[in-house]
This record gives C-alpha cells, sequence and structure tokens, in this order.
C-alpha cells in the first residue's frame, strides 16, 4: 500500500481522486508535527536551553523537540492507517519550500523503520504533475531543511533573549522582537514619525474642463525663481504659492470661456506586460485592486491550490514551465490571433530569490470560470490567468497629444492632454476582469477652440483650488509587503504572518486598512531596537542586516556554504550584539518596566519613598539592584491593573462576590484588601474550579474571529476544532476552550 502525506486536509480528496484508491491511501499530517519551545507552556531545564544555541563543530544545534497541537494524533493517526497493511510505501508529499522539506524531515525521523521512505514534490495538485512526481521520488534535501533550522533557532533566540530586553520598555510580558517582525515594525514606525514632523506646504491651482479633456495653467517652469516645490524639493508646474497669481488666472478663465489649442505634439509609447505573479505582487495587486489583505488573498489562493486551479502560491519566481508557455500561447492565438504572441515577461530575480517553483499561474488556461469556487476565488482565479497570459503578449502602444492652449486676458499656458491605445496588446487579457482600453482615435488641430462645460452647485468650472502636501500615507498591509520584499528580509511563507504577528503583539492597530504604530510599537523600536548592535556594523534590527542573514540562508539552501558555519556566525554576531544591548540598557536610565515595578512598592509601602529617591536619578542597573533588595523584605504588593480587570471579568462571569470567591477558595486576607498574591490565588481558584462558567473574554474572541477568517473557516468551522458548534459554547480563562482553539487555528 501507498500512503501519500500532506500537509492540509483539503487536498486529500482531490489527490486521492488522482492516485486512485486501489493503492493510495492520502492522509493529512496538519502542517508542522514538531516544534520547538516557544511559550511558557513549556520550560526546559538549563541545560536543555543550552541546546538551542550550543552544537559540536561542524554540525547544527541538537535541541528537544516537542509536538505540536495536533502533530501527535496525526502520527498516530499514520501509524494505524501503516498497521493494517503488509507492506508500506511511505510518500512524503509536504509542501515545496523550506518549511515543507523540515515537515518531511520529521516524518523521516518518526516513521522510520515503518516502511520505505520518499519525499516528492509538486508544483500543482494536477493528475499529470501528481503521478509525475510519485514517479520520481527524491531524498530530503538537507540544505533546505539545514536552512529552516537556522531560521527556526535564529527566531527563536533572537525572540527570546531580545524579547526580555523588549519588556522592560513595554510593561508587559507578551511583546516581543524578531529578526524580520522588529525591522518591519520599524518601516510602520519612522513613516508615522514621518507624517508627524511634516509641515503642509500651501499652494494654488487653476483648471477647467471642456469635452475633450482637462486644462491645466501651467504657473510656473522649474528655473523660475518662484517656482512651487514641496517639502522634498519636488518641482510641480500646475501649482504656485501666489494667492493673487491664482486669483488672477482664475479671474481670466471665467472670463474668457474658452481656450484656443496652441500647439499639438504627438507621442508613442510602448509598454511592456508586467511578469507572472509572485507572493509579494499577487498581495500587491489584490490590495491596491480591491483592498484585500495578505491573508485573504494568501487562504484564497491557497483553496485554488489546493483545488487543483493554481500553482502552488508562495513563490519568489517569475518563471514559468515550458508547457505552461506552450499551453498559453496557444490560447492567445486562438483568442486574439498569432500576431498577439509577445516575448515572456520576465522579471530579473537578482539576490535573495528562492526560484525552486514556478510564479504562480493556473494550471489549465483553457478554464475561464469554476462553478464550485466562491465569487472572490473565481475574481482571484481570472486576475492571476489575466496577468499570466499578458506576460506573454506583445506590448500595448499608447498615442498620446500633448496640447497646448491659451485662454484671452490671460499670458499663461494650459495644458491639456488626450490619448488612446493604437495597440491594446497585452492590455486585451484584463478586459475579462472589466477593465475597458480605449482604442478610438482622436484629432485636434492648432487653432481649435473648445469652451468650458457648464459646472454647477457640486462641480464649478473653471475652479480655483486652495490645498496643501499632504504627509506620506501610512503603510497598509499590501504596500508594506512590497517594502519589505525590496528591502529583501522575510520571504514568500512569512508577508502575510509577520503583519499578523504586529497587530497580535498590539505593535500596530489597523484602521481603515491602515498600518498604525501604537505605544509600544514606537517604544520596541526607538527605545529597544537600538540597543542591539555590532560594532562598527550598525543595529541588528537595521534591514541591512536582516536582508543579509536571509541571503545567507539562502546559500546554506542551495548548498554554497555549509550549515554550521552559517549558524555559528549568526549566533555568535547575536551574542555580541544582546551583550550590548544588556550593558546598554543597564548603563542608561530607568526603563518604564522597571519604574512601575519600583511604583508599585511605593503604593504598597509609602514610607519606602525616602529609601527609593528620585527615580529620574537612577540607572537602570541602580534600579535592578534597588527591586532585588525590596523582593526580599515580604512587602505585599497591590493586585496589578491587569489583575484586578481579571479578577472582575471572572466574578461576573461566575456570578460570585469576591467575598463569596473568597470563602469558597478558602483564603486568608491578610489585611482589608487583597494583596497581589492573594489575587492570585483567588485567580488561580476561579480559573481551576469556576472555568466552565467564565466567558471567553472580547480579545479572545476577536483573536478566534482572525486566525478563523486566515484559515479560511467561519464559526460553525472554527469551533467544530474543539467539538463545540459555536463561539457561544467557547469558555474562557487560562485553560478553557477558547484558548484551546486559539492553539488550534494557529496550527491551522
Amino acid at each position: 500500500m501507498n500512503i501519500l502525506l500532506v500537509e492540509s486536509k483539503a487536498k486529500c480528496k482531490t489527490l486521492l481522486k488522482h492516485l486512485g484508491k486501489d493503492q493510495w491511501r492520502v492522509l493529512p499530517t496538519g502542517g508542522h508535527i514538531e516544534r520547538l519551545a516557544q511559550d511558557r507552556s513549556i520550560h526546559p531545564p538549563k541545560e536543555v536551553r543550552k541546546a538551542y544555541w550550543s552544537n559540536r563543530s561542524g554540525e547544527l544545534p541538537k535541541p528537544p523537540w516537542f509536538w505540536t497541537e495536533r502533530g501527535e494524533a496525526a502520527i498516530d493517526a499514520i501509524k494505524e492507517e501503516a498497521a493494517q497493511h503488509d507492506a508500506v510505501t511511505f510518500y512524503l508529499a509536504a509542501d515545496p519550500d523550506r518549511e515543507g522539506e523540515l515537515i518531511a524531515w520529521h516524518l523521516e525521523k518518526l516513521l522510520a523503520g515503518l516502511g520505505d521512505l520518499h519525499r516528492v514534490s509538486f508544483q500543482e495538485i494536477t493528475e499529470p504533475a501528481v503521478h509525475a512526481a510519485v514517479a520520481k521520488p527524491r531524498d530530503v534535501d538537507q540544505g533546505l531543511v539545514d536552512a529552516a533550522l537556522i531560521r527556526m533557532f535564529m527566531d527563536r533566540m533572537v525572540g527570546w533573549r531580545a524579547s526580555r530586553i523588549a519588556r522592560r520598555y513595554t510593561n508587559t510580558s507578551t511583546n516581543s522582537m524578531g529578526r524580520v517582525q522588529t525591522p518591519t515594525l520599524g518601516f510602520i514606525v519612522e513613516r508615522e514619525l514621518q507624517r508627524e514632523a511634516h509641515v503642509p506646504v500651501r499652494y494654488f491651482e487653476a483648471n477647467a474642463e471642456t469635452s475633450v479633456t482637462d486644462w491645466r495653467v501651467r504657473f510656473h517652469e522649474k528655473d523660475d525663481v518662484d517656482a512651487w516645490v514641496d517639502e522634498q524639493h519636488r518641482f510641480s508646474a500646475y501649482r504656485t504659492a501666489q494667492a493673487p497669481l491664482a486669483e488672477f488666472a482664475y479671474a481670466a478663465l471665467v472670463a474668457a470661456k474658452c481656450v484656443q489649442v496652441s500647439a499639438v505634439t504627438r507621442r508613442e509609447k510602448s509598454q511592456a506586460a508586467r511578469p507572472p505573479f509572485r507572493t509579494d505582487t499577487l498581495f500587491q495587486a489584490t490590495g491596491s485592486r480591491w483592498g484585500w489583505s495578505p491573508n485573504k488573498t494568501a487562504a484564497l489562493a491557497g483553496k485554488l491550490y489546493e483545488a487543483g486551479h493554481l500553482t502552488y502560491i508562495r513563490t519568489d519566481s517569475t518563471r514559468l514551465a515550458a508547457e505552461a508557455v506552450a499551453a498559453g500561447r496557444s490560447l492567445i492565438s486562438e483568442a486574439w490571433g498569432a500576431e498577439q504572441l509577445g516575448a515572456i515577461a520576465t522579471a530579473e530575480t537578482g539576490g535573495g530569490v528562492q526560484d525552486a517553483h514556478e510564479a504562480i499561474r493556473p494550471t489549465n488556461f483553457q478554464l475561464e470560470t469554476m462553478s464550485d469556487a466562491e465569487p472572490d476565488a473565481q475574481k482571484l482565479y481570472a486576475l492571476v490567468r489575466a496577468r499570466t497570459l499578458a506576460s506573454l503578449m506583445v506590448p500595448s502602444q499608447r498615442v498620446t497629444l500633448s496640447l497646448k492652449g491659451q485662454c484671452e486676458g490671460l499670458e499663461l499656458v494650459l495644458d491639456g492632454s488626450m490619448g488612446w491605445y493604437a495597440e491594446p496588446g497585452w492590455r486585451r487579457a484584463f478586459e475579462a476582469l472589466g477593465d475597458q482600453v480605449d482604442t478610438t482615435p482622436v484629432s485636434v488641430e492648432t487653432g481649435e477652440r473648445f469652451e468650458w462645460l457648464p459646472g454647477d452647485a457640486e462641480y464649478a468650472n473653471p475652479v480655483l483650488k486652495e490645498d496643501a502636501t499632504k504627509p506620506p500615507a501610512r503603510y497598509r498591509a499590501h504596500t508594506i509587503v512590497r517594502t519589505m520584499k525590496e528591502a529583501g528580509i522575510g520571504r514568500p511563507s512569512t508577508y502575510a504572518k509577520t503583519v499578523d504577528r504586529l497587530e497580535e503583539r498590539d505593535y500596530v492597530t489597523i484602521e481603515d486598512g491602515a498600518l498604525i504604530p501604537t505605544k509600544g510599537g514606537r517604544d520596541i523600536w526607538l527605545e529597544a531596537a537600538p540597543l542591539f548592535c555590532l560594532k562598527g556594523e550598525g543595529e541588528v534590527f537595521q534591514t541591512e542586516y536582516t536582508a543579509t542573514m536571509e541571503l545567507q540562508l539562502d546559500d546554506v539552501a542551495e548548498g554554497r556554504r555549509t550549515a554550521s558555519e552559517v549558524w555559528e556566525i549568526m549566533r555568535d554576531e547575536f551574542k555580541v550584539a544582546h551583550a550590548s544591548a544588556q550593558e546598554a540598557g543597564n548603563a542608561g536610565p530607568l526603563v518604564p518596566r522597571s519604574r512601575l515595578k519600583l511604583q508599585e512598592f511605593v503604593a504598597a509601602a509609602p514610607e519606602l519613598t525616602e529609601d527609593i529617591g528620585d527615580l529620574d536619578s537612577l540607572t537602570e542597573q541602580e534600579g535592578r539592584t534597588l527591586l532585588a533588595d525590596l523582593r526580599t523584605r515580604g512587602i505585599n504588593l497591590l493586585p496589578s491593573g491587569k489583575q484586578l480587570s481579571y479578577l472582575k471579568r471572572m466574578l461576573e462571569s461566575v456570578d460570585l462576590t469576591q467575598e463569596e470567591a473568597v470563602e469558597s477558595a478558602n483564603l486568608r486576607i491578610a489585611g482589608a484588601e487583597l494583596n497581589r498574591d492573594e489575587a492570585s490565588a483567588l485567580i488561580d481558584h476561579l480559573s481551576t474550579l469556576q472555568s466552565e462558567g467564565l466567558a471567553p473574554s472580547a480579545k479572545q474572541l476577536h483573536l478566534i474571529g482572525k486566525l478563523a477568517d486566515k484559515a479560511g473557516l467561519d464559526e460553525a468551522g472554527a469551533s467544530a476544532l474543539l467539538g463545540v458548534a459555536s463561539y457561544a459554547e467557547l469558555t474562557g480563562g487560562r485553560s478553557g476552550t477558547a484558548s484551546a482553539v486559539i492553539d488550534a487555528l494557529r496550527a491551522v
């Protein structure tokens, strides 16, 4: 019996149809089977933790691995299936990328001895591609595995060590820093600082509309002494800072009632098609066209891939397979004629590109629509199909008429333009999406007059406009992906996750699609990140350093450098940066977290005010030394605001007063009010004994909804992961089912 192992359950039905039920079984792993320790639920001893960063010469670290949420159950199910057959051959068909190769590596270890093991991968889930893959199995690619392991080790090391320092500046235990996450946050914070520093530059414009085009008054030339420029010294001929000049021009337009063409210049421009989609360009296109988030696009594209309609969606490549080129060219010839065939549009790969896969393309160009796909999936498929076909077509040819005009009583020139496509070329492919291409030629002669169109109460014509320059636009999810790509940080598998993580950590908020840094996010970038420095090589969290690390991982994946060499360089460099951060942080002023803790001691014991003194005069090291001493004095601290809020919600949910809860817990209260230890004990009691009555928090429900959308699940589908019908049946608290659903959705 042949057993094909894939990551997603959604693929199983399609793959079994292609392979046949008689000799094949297709089973899901649910993604990663094993993981490194990543949260407070796992506390490995010190000697085990060291295994994450240390290694023998010429080797990578060999840390302990832990089951993922559904990993052990998945392996048990696979072993149970294998036990029902005399002989089994396993085909490890995890996704064709580094993460997929790592999953195959884990499966190879966990299933050793149960049957023959082969690695297979396919770019598309079609019958020919699947059969071709299983006919030519291969070994697990150790270069890809090593690159994935180093990335994982570095993410843990940077995350664990840097986050401890970051928490000093944010007054919370949930904050984190990361190789890609923090530089991406930096882009968002720096853009916000630019917006805050922006000084508007006032300007005036005057224009008028005719039946053929809009006409704009040309106030200045670039070399004029009083030429208008913005805050970045960018020139505009159609803006002026002189209100009297603009008002005079406007009055002249009103009085003249028309414009006379004084010159016509004809220009022709050829525009080649853009290459087929990569992951980042697909996110950008759907974001700008429809306002979709990368998560929405990724979820829809993932479903189309699993249904066999699109190739693998995580790719850095614009390459098309020869058979795909042939099929696309054949369709173009049939639809628009052989004369529309052009050269293949491709982008330069350059550094940092993983070219193991093709571009994102349809698996069958003849398929225009799908009866079984939701409307947005249909739109996405149509976009990918159009972009791929366009990349194989001739350039478009646009004709532009640049017009100059004069008005009676006005010496200033008016500019206008008209145009059409003499040859639509590749733009024909986008007509299926409703994109219109004007191919009607127009003709304008010197000396012709055009009257202003009549204005109304809502739209004046002519118009005098007074405005000021705007600050740079905030990043949106799809535009930050473009910036990440240009900077060389992140990879197709991490773009959407990075933006999600910033929001989950409360480093950014999203308002009308715009990414706005929170105070915590600003503190991380402006206070914590600059501490991590390498002597003479800048900050670790600057994009240049992260981009270099990504290129080093590419070298490992492609066999140009040994894994242990690259790992040891990365590890040792970060150790230096971490030591620098600790030294700089301790020598600097008291950080917010230490200040807050000292203030808590003063609130609990006001007599300490004199002992502690002026907090502004303390260094961080002095503050930490003082805190260590205070913790030995047995001072009962007051409950934190977070404790009180959580306790209030728990009490309301289980319908108990605080006095009733204290009595049920058999707690002895030292004073009139709860201290911090007593509040913690009461919370533990309620969480353990009364959690069935505790409703999920609003934050839990928001996160569940967000993760469910990302996974392409509705409320029923997400709830079913824990065997309940709806979110209303979930329970809150530390051990409640809401937390379990969150873990399960993250695994999905």
